[in-house]
C-alpha cells in the first residue's frame, strides 16, 4: 500500500499543516517525496503532533478517485482528534472492497487517527482513494484550502495500477495545475498507455481530478487520478476545489460515408476494407470512414488476447506448418459436426468467410500486422471434425520483442501478443486514413422508418449524432452488464465475472431488441466455452499464476467448505458449477504444494489466505470450520486408501492436505469474452430483425455482434475466434464499399 502509507508521511504535506511540524520550512520550487531537508516523521510522531490543537472542530467532506468513480469520506474532528469517520465507497466494485469495505476503512482511519491506513488487500485503488479523501478532509480541518490555493512546486506520488505501481509527477503554481507526467509505469503495454497518454492533458485542460478515466484502462486511469490527488494534497490543496465534474454538452453533428461502431477485431478490418479494397492494399476507396470506439484504444478483445490467430490455408503460416484446410472442406466438416444448428448457420455466409481468410491475413501482414510465418504452429481441436481431434494451423506470436518471449510461454495471458496486434492495427488504420474517435460510446440508432441513418454518440465532453450512408455494428457479443443479463441470460450468469470486456455492453443486441427485433441466442450451444476458471476481472489470465487453478493438483471446496466436483475437470463444466454455487470457490492445499510460491502475489490481491490450522483457515475464508475439516479428513483418507470415494478422482490427481500451514486461494467463474448472443443477419451481413426477415436498410453487423449465423467457425480452437472476426470485418467492409461505389 505504498500510496496509502505515504500520504501523511510526506514532509512537504506536513510542512503545510497548521501546528504539525513547527520549524519545518515550506517546500522549494522542486519538491518531491524525498526533496526536503526535514526528516520524515513516523505515524506515531504525527499522531502526537495532531494533539497540539491541529484541527478546527467540525465535520469535513473529502473526496478521492476510486476504480469506478469518486469515493467520499466525512471526517468529524475536535481540536485534537478524529472523533468519527463515514466512508462511502458505494461506486466501487463490491467484489473487490467487500460488503463492509467502507466500514473497515473508516475503522482503520479512527485507529490510525490519520489517513495512513493499511487498506483492504486486493482493493488497493479503492483504499488509496479513501486515504486521499480522508487527507482531503483533514486538510480542510487544519484550515488549509478553501480558495484552491497551493504551494507552488513539483510533487510526486505513487499508486497501484492494473498490475504494478506507477509514479506521477505534478507541477503546480498557487492556483494552477501546470504539468502532469507519469514518470514510471510497468503496467500492461498498449492498453495502459492509452490512459498514460490521455489523462494528464485531460486533468490540465479541466483543472480537475474529477475527469473521466480512459475506458478499457480503468485501473491505470484510477491510479493516475489517485496519485495526482495525492500530489495536490501534498501541495496543500483542498481537493474539493479540484474536483469539478465535466458537464456533457451538445457537440457538432458529423456526416460520413461509412460508420463502424466498435473498433475491435472485426470493426477494425471492416473500416480498413471499406477505406481500401478487397486486398486491403494501399488503394484509397475515396470513402470517408469513421470508427467510434468506446475504449481508449483499438483492438477490443484481440488487444488483450494471448496472441493466437488461426490460418486455414494460403498464408505463410500454413507454409510454415505444411498443414492446410480447403475452405469448403472446412465448412463441410463443421456442418457435419454440428448438424443440430443447421437452421441457424448460414451455409453461404460460412463458405464466403472461410474462403476469405487467406486474403484477410495476407493483406494485413503485407501492411505490417504483428504476425509472421515463423509464428505458426500445428494445433489440434476436437471442435473441428466429427471424426475426432483434427489438426489446423494457429500461431503463438512474440509477446516481448526485446526478449523474444512468445505468447504461449506463460499460457494464455494478457501479456501475450495481443497488445502488439492492437498497436499494429492502429498503425494500419491511421496509415489508411480511417478516422478513429476514441472513448466515444454509441448510445442509440437513428432510424427513418426501416432505414438506419445514423448513431447517437457521447464522448467525455460532448453528445452528438453521426450520420452515415452505411453503418456497421461491430460491438461484440452480449456482455455481462446487469441489463444484458436481465434481458437475455439466466440469472446464474450474474455470478460470472465479466473480465477484460469493459466496453462489451451489448449495444447491437439491445438496439435491435428495442426496434422490436429478436436476438440470435446460441449461448447454450457454445458459451460455456467462454466461462472459465479465473481469479477476478483484472487477473483473469495472469502469467504463471493461472497454472494454479488450471493444472496444479488440489482440492476445491464451495463456500460451505465442501467438495463439489472431480478436480480433474478444470474446464467450462467446473466454471459453470462454480457460477451456480454463487460464483466462487476455494482451492485448498498445504505447505508442501508447489502453489505456495504464488501465495504472496495472490494474497496481495485479496485472493489467498493461510493459517497454521484448518480451523483458522476456515475462519479466514468464512466457511464452516467443521465442514472444512471433515472434508479434508475424508479427502486425505481417500488418498491414503487409493482413490476418491466421493467423485471418483484418481489418486494420481489428488493432493493431500496434511502439513500446515494450510492455504486457500479463491477461484471464480469468469468470462474473458462475451456470451454468444448476436443479432440476426442475412448472407450479406445486413441486419434483420428476425431470422430470415427483411433487412434493416443500411445496417450491418460483423464479428461477435453478427456471429450467430457462423459461430461454429469461431469456435474451433485457439486463434479461430480472432481470424473469424478479422475475416467477417473484411467481408462486410467489402460489401458496403462496393455498394457505395457502385451507386
Amino acid at each position: 500500500m505504498k500510496a496509502v502509507k505515504r500520504i501523511v508521511s510526506m514532509v512537504c504535506t506536513a510542512a503545510l499543516t497548521i501546528g504539525m511540524l513547527a520549524g519545518c520550512s515550506a517546500p522549494a520550487q522542486e519538491t518531491t517525496a524525498a526533496g526536503t531537508d526535514a526528516p520524515a516523521q513516523t505515524e506515531g510522531e504525527q499522531a502526537g503532533t495532531q494533539a497540539q490543537g491541529a484541527y478546527i472542530p467540525g465535520a469535513y467532506t473529502g473526496s478521492g478517485t476510486g476504480m469506478h468513480g469518486t469515493v467520499t469520506a466525512v471526517v468529524t474532528v475536535d481540536e485534537s482528534a478524529i472523533t468519527a469517520v463515514e466512508v462511502d465507497v458505494s461506486v466501487e466494485d463490491q467484489d473487490r472492497v467487500g460488503e463492509n469495505g467502507g466500514d473497515t476503512l473508516a475503522s482503520q482511519v479512527m485507529e490510525a487517527q490519520s489517513a495512513a491506513i493499511d487498506g483492504i488487500s486486493g482493493a488497493t485503488v479503492t483504499s488509496d482513494a479513501v486515504s486521499v479523501a480522508v487527507e482531503d478532509a483533514l486538510n480542510q480541518a487544519r484550515g488549509n484550502g478553501g480558495d484552491g490555493q497551493m504551494t507552488a512546486g513539483t510533487y510526486t506520488a505513487t499508486a497501484h495500477g492494473a498490475k504494478h505501481d506507477l509514479t506521477v509527477s505534478v507541477t503546480v503554481s498557487e492556483n494552477v495545475i501546470e504539468a502532469v507526467e507519469v514518470v514510471e509505469s510497468d503496467d500492461s503495454p498498449y492498453i495502459s498507455e492509452s490512459a498514460i497518454n490521455a489523462l494528464p492533458q485531460r486533468i490540465i485542460d479541466k483543472q480537475s481530478v474529477a475527469v473521466d478515466g480512459v475506458t478499457g484502462a480503468t485501473m491505470t486511469s484510477s491510479a493516475i487520478l489517485s496519485a495526482v490527488s495525492d500530489c495536490l494534497t501534498q501541495a496543500g490543496a483542498n481537493l474539493s476545489d479540484w474536483t469539478k465534474a465535466t458537464e456533457i454538452t451538445a457537440g457538432e453533428d458529423v456526416t460520413v460515408d461509412v460508420l463502424v461502431v466498435g473498433g475491435g477485431t472485426s470493426g477494425s478490418t471492416a473500416a480498413l476494407a471499406a477505406k481500401t479494397d478487397a486486398a486491403l492494399s494501399d488503394t484509397d476507396s475515396g470513402l470517408d470512414v469513421m470508427i467510434v470506439e468506446a475504449n481508449g484504444y483499438i483492438g477490443g478483445n484481440m488487444a488483450i488476447c494471448g496472441g493466437y490467430i488461426a490460418s486455414y490455408f494460403g498464408t505463410a503460416l500454413n507454409e510454415q506448418t505444411g498443414q492446410s484446410w480447403d475452405p469448403d472442406e472446412l465448412v463441410d466438416s463443421l456442418e457435419n459436426l454440428y448438424p443440430q444448428y443447421s437452421d441457424v448457420i448460414n451455409d453461404t455466409l460460412m463458405r464466403n468467410l472461410a474462403d476469405l481468410t487467406d486474403d484477410t491475413l495476407n493483406g494485413l501482414m503485407a501492411r505490417g500486422f504483428y504476425l509472421t510465418g515463423t509464428d505458426a504452429y500445428e494445433a489440434t481441436s476436437s471442435r473441428l471434425s466429427a471424426d475426432g481431434p483434427a489438426p489446423y494451423t494457429s500461431s503463438t506470436v512474440i509477446a516481448d520483442p526485446e526478449t523474444g518471449e512468445r505468447s504461449g510461454d506463460k499460457g494464455y495471458d494478457i501479456y501475450g501478443g495481443g497488445a502488439f496486434f492492437g498497436q499494429s492495427m492502429t498503425d494500419i488504420l491511421n496509415d489508411a486514413g480511417v478516422e478513429i474517435r476514441y472513448e466515444t460510446t454509441a448510445t442509440g440508432l437513428i432510424m427513418d422508418g426501416n432505414t438506419c441513418v445514423g448513431v447517437t454518440v457521447q464522448d467525455h465532453e460532448h453528445s452528438y449524432n453521426v450520420y452515415a450512408d452505411k453503418i456497421i455494428l461491430a460491438t461484440g457479443y452480449a456482455g455481462f452488464d446487469d441489463e444484458t443479463i436481465s434481458l437475455y441470460l439466466p440469472e446464474v450468469y450474474g455470478n460470472v465475472i465479466g473480465a477484460e470486456t469493459a466496453a462489451n455492453q451489448s449495444f447491437a443486441q439491445k438496439q435491435i431488441t428495442g426496434l422490436g427485433g429478436e436476438v440470435n441466442d446460441v449461448h447454450e450451444a457454445i458459451s460455456d466455452g467462454h466461462i472459465v476458471l479465473g481469479y477476478n476481472s483484472t487477473l483473469a489470465h495472469y502469467g504463471e499464476e493461472h497454472l494454479l487453478y488450471s493444472s496444479m493438483l488440489g482440492m476445491f471446496v464451495n463456500t460451505d467448505g465442501e467438495r463439489f466436483a472431480d478436480e480433474t475437470d478444470r474446464g467450462a463444466g467446473m466454471a459453470m458449477t462454480i457460477a451456480e454455487l454463487g460464483g466462487k470457490a476455494y482451492m485448498i492445499f498445504d505447505s508442501t504444494h508447489e502453489g505456495v510460491r504464488f501465495y504472496d502475489f495472490l494474497a496481495s490481491n485479496g485472493l489467498a489466505w493461510t493459517s497454521d490450522t484448518l480451523e483458522g483457515l476456515a475462519e479466514e475464508i468464512g466457511v464452516p470450520a467443521e465442514n472444512l475439516t471433515a472434508t479434508v479428513e475424508q479427502y486425505n483418507a481417500d488418498y491414503e486408501n487409493g482413490g476418491d470415494t466421493v467423485f471418483g478422482t484418481g489418486v494420481e490427481n489428488m493432493a493431500p492436505v496434511q502439513t500446515g500451514p494450510f492455504y486457500a486461494v479463491q477461484v471464480n467463474a469468469i468470462s474473458t469474452g462475451g456470451i454468444d448472443i448476436a443479432v440476426y443477419t442475412d448472407e450479406n451481413m445486413n441486419v434483420t430483425l428476425t431470422n430470415g426477415g427483411e433487412p434493416v436498410e443500411n445496417l450491418y453487423a460483423c464479428g461477435g455482434a453478427g456471429s450467430g449465423s457462423y459461430f461454429t467457425l469461431l469456435n474451433i480452437g485457439l486463434g479461430s475466434h480472432v481470424v473469424g472476426c478479422l475475416t467477417s470485418g473484411v467481408y462486410v467492409g467489402n460489401i458496403v464499399r462496393e455498394a457505395l461505389l457502385n451507386q
